[in-house]
């Protein structure tokens, strides 16, 4: 993939749904990590659709997308939800460090929050993302839509929990792993990564690093006037 490739486009697995008098925004996500990204999943919602709370086990929807990059369970969970107004997972492979997507999401004034998880492709079960109980991120004053820039640094990179990280090809997705350890209890929730941890499994050298000062990513949603 080059890096400089941009797509306007909404690539969706599915889609929960598209409510009338809805707002069009254009999302914009680059990597700025040092790790590929799994398509990500977005949804906008009411209040009451958490998709993960910080220091709480995470739902199968979390654990597929941050074990594997598989967003098929978190999509089944958003389509589910009487809460969530919109869903889709955007993109049909990785987002390799340098790179940018952008795409057409949906949201309007009944289900204002923004939500969204996106696997740290080469770790046991790293994700970055926000939910309604982490940030509370929403497009909208009021009825009014609003432009929402951010910059998530490693000290929002997750664990989430659900996975031991022990660093062994055997256990690692991108490695071909299928290996599923668990968590010791009382690390079995969402959780800031610790990082790559030097010398710790077999192939701990092949997994990209960061601190929680590295920027893993920028996301921007801006309103657009034509839609």
């Amino acid at each position: 993939m080059k890096a400089n490739v941009k797509t306007l486009a909404v690539a969706a697995v599915g889609v929960a749904s598209i409510v009338a008098h809805a707002q069009s925004f254009k999302l914009t996500i680059t990597n700025t990590g040092p790790q590929p990204l799994s398509p990500l999943f977005v949804a906008t919602s009411t209040n009451q659709f958490n998709i993960f709370s910080i220091d709480a086990p995470a739902s199968i929807g979390i654990k597929n997308t941050a074990e594997r990059g598989d967003a098929s369970a978190m999509m089944a969970i958003a389509t589910a939800s009487p809460a969530v107004g919109w869903s889709s997972v955007l993109g049909a492979s990785p987002l390799v460090p340098g790179a940018s997507r952008t795409f057409v999401i949906q949201a309007d004034p009944g289900h204002p929050f923004f939500s969204f998880a996106a696997m740290l492709g080469q770790t046991n079960d790293g994700f970055i993302g926000e939910s309604v109980n982490s940030l509370g991120l929403t497009l909208f004053n009021g009825s009014a839509p609003r432009r929402l820039d951010l910059e998530i640094k490693g000290d929002r990179a997750w664990d989430a929990g659900t996975k031991k990280n022990t660093q062994n090809a055997a256990d690692l997705a991108f490695l071909g792993g299928t290996g599923d350890p668990p968590e010791d209890p009382w690390d079995a929730h969402v959780r800031v990564h610790s990082g790559v941890i030097a010398g710790i499994g077999d192939s701990w050298a092949l997994m990209p690093n960061w601190n929680k000062w590295t920027v893993m990513a920028r996301i921007s949603v801006v309103p657009l006037s034509n839609y």
